[in-house]
């Protein structure tokens, strides 16, 4: 692949060469030309780039240094690709660092030439309208895979091999890392999730007070149903550990509600049972929507029918706790409006609506007969 690559790069060159001819710049072609000719004929061979991959890593300019081409960049990357693979604890850092160089290389190159009206510049220009990218952007990429080598790492260290202080080290670099290519105008895909990994960490780690910033960070970030569900969770919990008992239910109450919208349809509710007695255990309080959402996921699942769970609701403050509120409405038939604390229950609470309309219906046909047969016997 490597290359087929300095192939194309070769003939792209090679034509922009041709359309200079002729033009004002004869000595700017010339010396493109020799460059071009130069850099393609010199490739080292692959063993050579092996014997550079070391767990202490290698930089760009100690690589161009021993005269590789900066074609060989790829040829390098991957060698280390590969052997971190296989040894990862052994080449983490080693890899982490030549990924980092590359991106620091490529804004340091842009920098250097951005005042260049030579063929360097040139060069640049025609590099990048090839790859379809901006050396900004081609560095973030290299930041973003860094932090995902960070990331990977920091998993075998802990729980694996239950080495807390080095997987913190790495999850710390993985966000910074995100970081960088986040100043340089792009978004990492996962980035709550690397915030969330952080978090986390601080509070499995008995530092509830350090994980919640990031984790409401982590929130900030968070694209998808699945990644708010997750974030929204582990806030409840560190919410909880540190008394924050109204923050923590309204936490786990929407992340149970975003869980049951995407996965859950009509049947077993006992996976939600874990969650909402861990924080009912936090918090010492069973009168909070926390405990709402057991009596509403009952009721979906049939274990309780719409009255017992009403008296079971009517100990709670609804004034205080906006499910109970919109639950009791329900159950009343009470005109309602959907607070937007708790819109992520929207489809739970359709559910609710669905039986509590089936309970009024078949009570309604139960006293109906009830007449009818009374009518009957007269």
């Amino acid at each position: 692949m490597g290359e087929y690559l300095r192939e194309i790069r070769y003939e792209a060159l090679r034509q922009e060469i041709d359309n200079k001819r002729g033009k004002d710049a004869p000595e700017r072609c010339r010396a493109l030309e020799k460059w071009v000719k130069s850099d393609y004929v010199d490739k080292r061979r692959y063993k050579d780039l092996q014997e550079l991959v070391r767990p202490e890593g290698i930089t760009v300019k100690e690589f161009l240094a021993k005269g590789f081409s900066e074609y060989s960049l790829k040829d390098l990357e991957k060698a280390y690709e590969e052997v971190w693979q296989r040894e990862k604890l052994i080449y983490a850092d080693g890899y982490i660092k030549l990924l980092i160089s590359i991106a620091d290389y490529q804004l340091e190159k842009h920098r250097d030439n951005s005042g260049d009206d030579g063929i360097t510049k040139l060069l640049d220009e025609i590099f990048s309208s090839i790859k379809g990218t901006t050396p900004e952007k081609l560095a973030a990429e290299y930041y973003i895979k860094a932090a995902r080598v960070a990331t990977s790492v920091s998993l075998i260290y802990f729980p694996q091999q239950d080495c807390p202080e080095e997987a913190e080290r790495y999850l710390q670099l993985a966000v910074e890392l995100e970081k960088k290519a986040i100043e340089l105008g792009v978004v990492p895909e996962y980035h709550s999730i690397t915030l969330n990994n952080l978090g986390t960490h601080y509070y499995e780690t008995n530092r509830p007070e350090k994980a919640l910033p990031v984790l409401k960070k982590a929130l900030e970030y968070a694209r998808t149903p699945d990644e708010r569900g997750l974030v929204l969770h582990n806030l409840a919990l560190t919410y909880a550990d540190l008394g924050m008992k109204k923050e923590a239910v309204d936490c786990m109450v929407k992340s149970i509600c975003i869980h049951y919208s995407t996965k859950h349809d009509f049947g077993d509710v006992s996976l939600y049972d874990e969650a909402i007695e861990r924080i009912i255990k936090m918090t010492g309080n069973t009168n909070t929507d926390i405990y709402t959402m057991k009596v509403a996921l009952d009721l979906v699942s049939g274990n309780l029918s719409a009255e017992e769970a009403k008296k079971i609701l009517e100990q709670i403050d609804r004034d205080k706790w906006p499910l109970t509120d919109t639950l009791l409405s329900i159950l009343n038939r009470e005109e309602r409006v959907l607070s937007s604390e708790i819109a992520e229950c929207t489809k739970l609470l359709q559910d609710v609506a669905k039986i509590s309309d089936k309970e009024n219906v078949s009570k309604l046909q139960e006293s109906q007969r009830g007449e009818k047969r009374g009518i009957q016997k007269e």
